[in-house]
């Protein structure tokens, strides 16, 4: 993972793939690259941003985004790698990061009800819906236990 530093061209695949803004945002719209790099200032002042490498042996390659936040988590990967286990690996990660900053929880804001890859890839994690939203359900994980 690279600490995010600047835009990079390949976000543009990624915010402005019709499939992947469907299960982002709800709808096929296309970030523009200005939308793009005003999400990641934002992001990027209110949580951890990070892109995602993927070395296959021959060049490293950016495929996505991760963001962490107190109250907010979001992972992005390119259709290619998709399938790979990639954000799986990469959630993980950021489950014991959270864990080491001390948080309670991480939390999914908004996970669509169409998206059954993501559905599936966090409650294979652990995480579960406590929040019904209009098309889609809000997922949290439990970092630590409670002790009496």
């Amino acid at each position: 993972m690279i600490p995010f530093d600047q835009f990079r061209q390949e976000s543009l695949k990624w915010y402005q793939d019709p499939e992947s803004m469907h299960n982002i945002v709800g709808s096929k719209i296309a970030y523009t690259k200005k939308q793009i790099q005003q999400m990641y200032e934002w992001q990027n002042e209110h949580g951890l941003l990070y892109y995602i490498e993927y070395n296959n042996g021959e060049h490293p390659q950016i495929i996505g985004d991760v963001w962490l936040a107190d109250d907010d988590y979001a992972i992005v990967i390119d259709q290619a790698f998709r399938n790979r286990h990639i954000g799986r690996r990469v959630t993980k990660y950021f489950i014991y990061k959270a864990k080491k900053l001390g948080r309670n929880y991480i939390t999914v804001s908004e996970i669509f009800n169409w998206n059954k890859a993501s559905q599936k890839m966090f409650t294979s994690l652990n995480f579960y819906p406590f929040k019904e939203n209009k098309d889609s359900w809000s997922y949290r994980r439990r970092l630590k236990t409670d002790t009496i």
